[in-house]
């Protein structure tokens, strides 16, 4: 259909009435004037009253939960007497309106499948309202076309959620799945998410969980890059989950020499970016030959260097990756370095990139990790200068969001030669847990070298 033949078939199908059911809405409403259960049953079911299209019963809605959320009894002359205190009595239509929606209904019998009905009419409303819009919005040259996808996205999302309501259910029925869901725990070894490569880190998170927002922070020279690296590498190149990274400071070339690094023993990123091979050509072919996994697995880690990458554009290129094959891990390298959707102080900003963030998560049931910079404060404290809480740069949103944040600490880097137990520092890494929603805070010292890139459990007595 050419673009004239589109436009006139968008223009027509504007004046149709939009997708409705106004008996069924009133005999809703008239159901829950009549019954107590039934009003429990419509705010469990139809939690916004942008579910009812007619704007009165709208607001017959709004006055029935506002009763209910105060703990008063919702009947014709509580609702007339809220909806004239509201100030929306007369323009709902008055007492005769509000008494006629009795008449609409004899019982509440059905009233599940006549909720049922009008969440699909609504979802169809939005629909229609969120490609209206995309389709003007896409005639505007000033528009990014991604800023459109995200947009798309997040209406998308937005409505699968109101139409996912879920009925509760009774611990006998929940008892066989959560012992399923036990099992498979025991026969994976309590390995439940995406592996870490770190025995340790494993044992204490159960692998990255689907849906988690974690936050990996720590001030610069304390391997951060390296870290997302190893985990992204570890995911996709040794159990085969398909991960994207996002790397926001530093270009694909120069992520793609710190992996081969990683990969081909003997070889620093320094040796490999300054070109330091003696054998010349002939050792560029045998590191080729090495580093085969990046060829041979690299069609499932996705690389990204947009610079001062959106979130509304992290969003729109995550639910195209998604779309051609799932997502298991999402690694952004920076949040400070990302542009939020909300126009404020930098607090502010960070402060919706890390609620994107978080609902990225849940919308992919992937987990989402995410480096943070930290404050200069832990550089001017004194002792082991240990990163905290506080030390989080620019938003304590980050901490309120994020499912997980893990501190890494080298004490090599400051001169401390032993941890408190004992174990040296040297060509060590300490990964803190500082906060963990669905666990336990601990540390776990792993061994690295930073030349390399490369992170590996400590062997013990080490």
């Amino acid at each position: 259909m050419s673009t004239k033949a589109n436009s006139q078939q968008l223009s027509a199908n504007s004046y149709k009435t939009p997708p409705q059911a106004l008996d069924l809405e009133a005999a809703i409403l008239g159901a829950a004037l009549l019954e107590a259960d039934a009003q429990r049953t419509l705010l469990a079911l139809l939690p916004t009253e942008e579910v009812f299209y007619s704007a009165a019963h709208q607001q017959v809605y709004l006055a029935i939960r506002d009763l209910v959320q105060a703990g008063d009894h919702a009947d014709l002359l509580t609702v007339v007497a809220r909806l004239r205190h509201r100030g929306t009595l007369a323009r709902t239509g008055g007492p005769h309106f509000i008494a006629q929606l009795t008449q609409k209904i004899n019982s509440a019998a059905h009233l599940d499948t006549h909720c049922r009905i009008l969440q699909q009419q609504h979802a169809r409303r939005v629909v229609i309202r969120a490609g209206t819009e995309l389709a003007a919005h896409g005639y505007d040259d000033s528009r990014d076309p991604l800023e459109l996808l995200a947009t798309a996205q997040t209406h998308l999302t937005n409505l699968h959620r109101s139409l996912e309501t879920k009925p509760g259910q009774t611990a006998a029925a929940a008892f066989d799945a959560t012992f399923e869901r036990l099992a498979q725990s025991v026969g994976q070894h309590g390995l439940t998410g995406i592996p870490t490569g770190l025995t340790q880190l494993d044992g204490l998170t159960g692998g990255w969980q689907p849906g988690d927002l974690v936050i990996l922070a720590a001030r610069p020279a304390m391997g951060k890059t390296a870290a997302l690296l190893h985990f992204a590498r570890t995911a996709a190149f040794d159990h085969g989950h398909h991960a994207a990274i996002f790397s926001l400071e530093m270009p694909t070339l120069q992520l793609m020499q710190r992996m081969i690094a990683s990969e081909v023993p003997g070889y620093s990123n320094s040796d490999l970016r300054r070109g330091n091979l003696p054998g010349g050509l002939e050792q560029v072919a045998h590191i080729r030959e090495q580093a085969h996994r990046l060829r041979t697995h690299g069609h499932l880690l996705h690389l990204d260097d947009t610079p001062g990458l959106s979130i509304q554009q992290l969003r729109a290129k995550c639910a195209r990756l998604h779309a051609q094959q799932p997502l298991s891990l999402v690694l952004v390298d920076y949040i400070q370095l990302m542009r939020g959707d909300t126009k404020g102080n930098r607090e502010q900003e960070v402060g919706s990139i890390s609620r994107s963030l978080k609902e990225l998560a849940k919308e992919l049931n992937a987990p989402v990790l995410a480096l943070s910079q930290l404050s200069r404060d832990v550089e001017k404290r004194g002792g082991e200068k240990r990163p905290l809480l506080s030390d989080l740069r620019e938003s304590g949103s980050l901490e309120q969001d994020a499912d997980c944040i893990i501190f890494l600490w080298r004490g090599e880097y400051y001169k401390i030669p032993e941890y408190e137990d004992g174990t040296a520092t040297a060509d060590t890494v300490l990964f803190d847990i500082a906060k963990h929603r669905n666990g336990a805070t601990d540390e776990v010292v792993a061994g690295c070298t930073m030349r390399r890139g490369t992170f590996q459990d400590l062997s013990p007595g080490a």
